[in-house]
């Protein structure tokens, strides 16, 4: 068994200590580059330096960091999503999960449209190019049917290394630009 603890802000150094010492096999944590989404969307009494400081804590501790980037999260609208990428980018992590905004029913994000499938597609380029050495995953929340085909064929084309529930094609289409597909039953953060 493979524990990935999602924890949330990791404010004190015992906290990382004891993930550290709990022998969990990675941390997955949501990072956000926008003081008003903390706000706003996660109604959090936080800022992106609670972000940075949980990342350098776990740094730390050389616990395998799985950070999330999660496209969309203002309401459908980028903010702050290159600012994350940037302070991801200052620190050793075993994969990068790009996921996009599902507006899910009865939430306050129902009815949102999601980010437009260019813009996702462009940071999903620039991420590569940022972090080239680094696992890239296109993990399971991002919106369905044609949105999702767009998405996955431009992450393909930008070289990203896994996406978790590929949509219908996007498996003979990355057989097209001559890579092997491989498929894993688990979590995307435990990929790689």
């Amino acid at each position: 068994m493979r524990i990935v603890m999602h924890t949330g802000l990791v404010s004190k150094e015992k906290e990382a200590a004891a993930l550290k010492s709990a022998g969990v096999d990675g941390v997955a944590i949501d990072i956000i580059g926008a003081d008003e989404t903390i706000r706003e969307v996660y109604h959090l009494n936080a800022t992106t330096e609670d972000y940075d400081r949980s990342l350098a804590l776990l740094s730390k501790y050389e616990l395998s960091l799985r950070p999330h980037i999660i496209l969309g999260l203002h309401y459908g609208k980028f903010l702050g999503e290159y600012q994350a990428l940037d302070m991801i980018a200052q620190y050793p992590i075993h994969s990068l999960i790009i996921v996009i905004l599902v507006p899910m029913h009865d939430t306050n994000m129902w009815g949102i449209e999601p980010p437009d499938t260019a813009e996702v597609s462009e940071f999903i380029a620039r991420a590569r190019l940022k972090m080239p050495g680094t696992y890239q995953m296109l993990g399971c929340a991002r919106p369905l049917g044609e949105y999702k085909k767009i998405v996955d064929k431009a992450a393909v084309e930008a070289g990203i290394n896994g996406i978790a529930y590929p949509a219908e094609g996007i498996v003979a289409f990355a057989e097209t630009k001559g890579l092997r597909p491989v498929f894993f039953e688990n979590s995307c953060s435990c990929g790689s």
